[in-house]
């Protein structure tokens, strides 16, 4: 263990000290302790800070990894209106798109030619959607390049897919495997309390939808990532009981490959600009980062 950590962990708050040497030790600490961490300041804060990084390290090393991807957002015609977003237009928008699946297959080739090895393709949910839309995506982009990794639709999007489809969540996953979809992104999770999400995003796909096709999805060998959204009306509590249930998803199906916390980007975000919510924040803080 790093030296600066022990002799911290002895100025430490003792509670505080007893939780960290616990997870150094590889044991699972509870939503309560995990909440005291979030609320640590001053020492207490940066030994957290430490204790994480020497976590990582001692787990997967200093070897950073890395992949070139483009992402491709091949429509923002969306039938949601969530808050938080100031991505989607209503169909009959001047400044909705629609991109067509050549123009996809193009954008993708050429990021293929420019060294790219994943592609991610996300969306907004369009009106009147063939049900075999992602499919034909994903069929074409492999048809021109095999060896291209497709990271793509979110759960939101799987659970539209198969009610144009009329099929079930599991039924949907397999064909849009066959078709080319390598993985998933673990987004539309915001966060995992379907209040919150109710306040935020109403009619946005429920958390236990999200779980059963995350679910699903690991049980098919199709891995995901997880994310969070912070920094917009969520609490502490609210923050630490998504990773709890992250958590226990992942020790369920070891499915996910990373979490990837995303800062709630405020400026055009409807609820921020029309302060829909009297707690509304611009983002998290430095700390919260």
């Amino acid at each position: 263990m790093n030296v600066n950590i022990e002799s911290l962990l002895k100025k430490a708050d003792s509670f505080i000290s007893e939780i960290l040497n616990r997870a150094l030790s590889d044991k699972e600490i509870s939503a309560s302790e995990g909440l005291r961490l979030y609320n640590t300041s001053d020492i207490d804060f940066h030994l957290v800070g430490l204790v994480a990084d020497e976590i990582r390290r001692k787990r997967v090393g200093d070897t950073v990894t890395y992949v070139v991807n483009r992402n491709i957002n091949f429509t923002n015609v969306c039938i949601k209106q969530c808050g938080f977003c100031a991505f989607s237009r209503d169909f009959r928008e001047e400044e909705g798109y629609f991109l067509p699946t050549e123009e996809i297959v193009r954008r993708a080739k050429e990021a293929h030619q420019l060294g790219a090895t994943e592609i991610c393709i996300q969306a907004g949910l369009p009106p009147d959607m063939d049900g075999e839309l992602y499919e034909n995506i994903c069929k074409e982009i492999k048809k021109e390049i095999p060896d291209i990794h497709i990271h793509g639709f979110s759960p939101e999007e799987v659970l539209y897919g198969a009610a144009r489809s009329k099929t079930t969540i599991r039924e949907y996953l397999k064909r849009l495997k066959e078709a080319g979809v390598d993985t998933l992104p673990g987004t539309a999770a915001e966060i995992l309390d379907q209040k919150l999400r109710d306040k935020i995003s109403p009619g946005r796909i429920s958390v236990k939808d999200w779980t059963e096709v995350i679910k699903t999805a690991h049980s098919l060998g199709i891995s995901t990532t997880s994310t969070m959204m912070f920094g917009h009306i969520e609490t502490p509590e609210d923050r630490v009981n998504h990773i709890v249930k992250i958590r226990e998803i992942q020790k369920e199906t070891g499915g996910f490959t990373e979490f990837v916390p995303l800062n709630f980007i405020y400026s055009e975000a409807p609820m921020y600009k029309h302060q829909l919510h009297e707690e509304i924040r611009e983002g998290g803080s430095g700390k919260d980062v």
